[in-house]
């Protein structure tokens, strides 16, 4: 698969139940999109901007095969290329780049194209996201 990035905009979901000074910020970025990974996980700076509550932790494995324990923080309106969910979120360590995998990805319905390193609307409703509930 062709690694490629794509800029995302962040927000904290609860911001909206928050008073203002406990809200964290909206944020846009670039993240790469890795249809290996599940979740979005966003580096812990980011996640201090963002404000967000921490929910659990979860075990992963990262591409170098090595087992982590990782803090989940949630939840976060996600918007890429106008199209948008909510979801939780894995703290990767700072300093690195946030990823985007496949969960959120089919959620807003996107399909990879590594070969044209973008993502593309699902032919089948190119104009909005089609979610099969079965």
């Amino acid at each position: 698969m062709g690694v490629f990035k794509v800029p995302v905009a962040l927000k904290n979901w609860q911001n909206r139940f928050l008073p203002e000074e406990k809200r964290g910020e909206d944020l846009e970025c670039e993240a790469i999109v890795d249809s290996g990974a599940l979740e979005l996980a966003l580096p812990a700076e980011l996640v201090e901007r963002l404000r967000l509550e921490e929910t659990g932790g979860i075990r992963v494995r990262t591409a170098d095969g090595i087992v982590h324990d990782y803090r989940v923080f949630g939840i976060v309106g996600l918007t890429v290329q106008g199209r948008s969910c909510q979801v939780e979120t894995i703290e990767l360590p700072r300093g690195t780049q946030p990823l985007l995998g496949a969960l959120p990805l089919e959620r807003m319905d996107w399909h990879v194209s590594p070969l044209e390193r973008k993502l593309l609307p699902n032919p089948e409703s190119p104009d909005g996201p089609l979610i099969p509930l079965y």
